[in-house]
């Protein structure tokens, strides 16, 4: 006991010594370093990075509803949840549980709800909010793992200022709240990974452990990528017992005083503790999960394994040769084109041959982000490499029509702050390497203002300008694309012309039910034949129909259901004409009925023999025909029911009784 004592008196003696140091500081680098850790100045930096955050945002804020489908379902599933349905799809003409997204973000829209029902402006303002506390966080993340001030500001500036991470701030989606919980996450790990909670009095740290799990839980029932997160936290943990364990055991060896070991023990037992409950934890709700998807009619509990199994095509994944295939497009991929993009705003094209250019500077990136991992702590360096390593395992394992960039977001934080905290270790080496051995931290700070100033914000202010120019339209009608002009004019047609009780047939559901004023729909088989849709209309009791040449699927396979079967469908507006330069076509709004239309005898493909046929006026004709028309004796009745004509026919005229 008394050894322990003066252990402790003896750590206590050489901080205060150090603070002692720190108080008398010999450079002008350690002057600037200890002026930059002022809670005075955190707070005075944090406010500069507020200032720009909030400057890019309200340029770039969009307050028309985003035509991205997927963020109307979001919204259509906060609204349900928001009304007591649960999570269901409610823009079909039948309200079915949802199986496709996870719930965590239409919870966060149906709080909002309950305050602003169908505000869209607040959901969006929300995201905004949830992106400005993320880059406090990550500010003070960064910070605390490097100890560089001006890496730290760089890297939150320049995340603040990223185009994509901007775009996804304004719209219905859960990138925000993802990159949120995220930083809630990192925080609240390296904390517990700090700090023992075993002792009684750490009560603390026990409450902070329960909010680690449950936003460990709640980011996979935001997004299921958050399996990376979940996945981390376990590896992580456990790798740091393993660590743990071995020197424990090597101390014990000694056969020496050792008075570190309760506390190895102590790490031991927490860290085993902490990767133990976070994996029960979290593969319980996992299963739960699951359970509820399969119990919803998804067959294998997850909406996204078919669709990681889905080529180009439409075709599946079965062969070694297809994975391989993919793996090389998307890494190839991810390496000179995407995340570039995302980083440098490098243009690319997605068709065009990767280039010597492409592949340099790509590789070049990856050793800067390597470099950025080093001089971490070891915990944190495994920290970070679990989480970027297990994402983009995910990432390039995705199909390679949807690698367009998009799912790098949620990460581009981190590899913004790789690449700055890069060049400031290599900044570091190159001073090692002179003679006279100059400090870093000036040096460093010089070349990243260089790097900010005459690169990254020129780059980032330019990714922006088609966001900022969008954003000052007022709405998507005056938005210069004559299609998707006509197709909302359709929808705001249906809105204005057909009951809530119509059943309408659209390429867009999403759109359609944003823009109808929340009418149902459902959408069609994108290649089938004419037969098969008039089937599927009647199957589904369609009562309208959207032929529109926004999406090319209306025209490739409704147009020609409606062009064989002209008598079942009928015309209520025309919006556009046809454009032979662009070669554009006009938007239909068309009523559907089955019964309309010739029933009977046919010879050689035409109408010929007894038959009725039901008139788009209500008007039917019973009869007898030949050569496609009434001929010989038939009855015309109205739409009443009431005979007009009863008698002899010739060549569809009426001849007399």
């Amino acid at each position: 006991m008394k050894a322990q004592n003066q252990t402790k008196k003896n750590v206590q003696t050489s901080q205060v010594k150090k603070k002692n140091v720190q108080k008398t500081p010999k450079s002008i680098a350690e002057r600037i370093e200890n002026l930059l850790n002022y809670k005075s100045v955190t707070v005075i930096m944090l406010a500069i990075l507020s200032m720009a955050f909030f400057n890019n945002y309200s340029a770039i804020f969009d307050k028309k509803v985003n035509l991205n489908g997927d963020n109307i379902v979001y919204y259509s599933c906060g609204k349900a949840i928001a009304a007591g349905k649960g999570f269901t799809n409610t823009m079909g003409f039948e309200e079915t549980p949802h199986t496709h997204f996870p719930p965590g973000y239409p919870l966060l829209i149906a709080g909002i709800q309950k305050v602003q029902p169908n505000d869209i402006l607040v959901v969006k303002k929300v995201n905004g909010v949830l992106l400005w506390l993320s880059l406090l966080l990550l500010f003070l993340l960064i910070r605390k793992i490097t100890k560089n001030t001006p890496v730290a500001f760089c890297a939150t500036l320049f995340t603040a200022m990223q185009s994509s991470i901007l775009f996804f701030a304004t719209i219905m989606m859960s990138e925000m709240l993802y990159i949120f919980i995220l930083m809630i996450i990192m925080h609240l790990a390296i904390y517990l990974n700090e700090k023992l909670f075993i002792k009684k009095s750490s009560w603390q740290s026990i409450v902070l452990f329960v909010l680690f799990l449950l936003n460990i839980i709640y980011i996979y029932l935001v997004r299921s990528v958050g399996l990376a997160m979940a996945l981390t936290a376990i590896c992580w943990f456990g790798f740091l017992a393993v660590q743990n364990f071995i020197q424990y055991l090597k101390e014990k060896r000694k056969n020496a005083e050792t008075n570190s070991l309760p506390v190895l023990k102590s790490f031991l037992l927490q860290r085993i503790m902490i990767c133990l409950l976070v994996t029960v934890s979290f593969f319980t709700v996992y299963k739960l999960w699951n359970i509820r998807q399969v119990n919803s009619g998804m067959a294998d509990g997850s909406s996204y394994k078919g669709v990681f199994l889905r080529k180009t095509g439409g075709e599946t994944m079965k062969t070694l040769d297809d994975w391989k295939e993919r793996l090389k497009y998307n890494i190839s991929g991810n390496i000179t084109k995407w995340l570039p993009n995302k980083l440098y705003g490098t243009p690319y094209d997605n068709d065009a041959k990767i280039t010597g250019g492409q592949w340099t500077k790509g590789l070049l990136t990856l050793l800067i982000f390597t470099a950025g991992l080093f001089y971490l702590r070891k915990d944190t360096f495994w920290l970070l490499l679990f989480y970027l390593g297990s994402s983009m395992v995910i990432v390039v394992m995705f199909p390679e029509q949807y690698q367009d960039g998009r799912y790098l977001t949620p990460l581009m934080p981190f590899f913004i702050f790789l690449f700055f905290n890069g060049i400031a270790n290599i900044v570091k080496w190159i001073c090692r390497l002179l003679p006279k051995k100059p400090q870093p931290l000036i040096l460093q700070t010089v070349v990243l203002f260089c790097i900010c100033t005459f690169w990254f914000y020129p780059d980032y202010v330019k990714a922006q300008e088609q966001l900022r120019e969008t954003a000052k339209i007022k709405s998507w009608e005056k938005y210069n694309d004559p299609r998707m002009h006509n197709y909302l004019e359709a929808c705001k047609f249906c809105k204005n012309n057909l009951p809530d009780s119509s059943r309408v047939i659209t390429r867009k559901q999403e759109i359609f039910y944003m823009f109808s004023g929340y009418k149902k729909s459902e959408s069609f088989p994108w290649y089938a034949e004419p037969d098969s849709v008039i089937s599927y209309l009647k199957s589904q009791h369609a009562t309208h129909v959207i032929l529109d040449d926004w999406f090319r699927h209306a025209y490739v396979t409704l147009y020609p259901a409606v062009r064989n079967y002209p008598d079942k469908f009928k015309v209520l507006t025309v919006i556009g004409q046809v454009d032979t330069t662009t070669k554009q076509n006009p938007t239909y709004v068309l009523e559907f009925n089955d019964e309309w239309g010739y029933r009977g005898e046919y010879a050689n493909g035409v109408k010929s023999g007894e038959g009725a046929e039901l008139f788009q006026d209500g008007r039917k004709y019973v009869g007898h025909y030949e050569n496609d028309l009434p001929n010989g004796y038939g009855v015309l009745y109205d739409a009443a029911g009431n005979v007009i004509s009863k008698g002899k026919w010739r060549n569809g005229m009426f001849a007399g009784q």
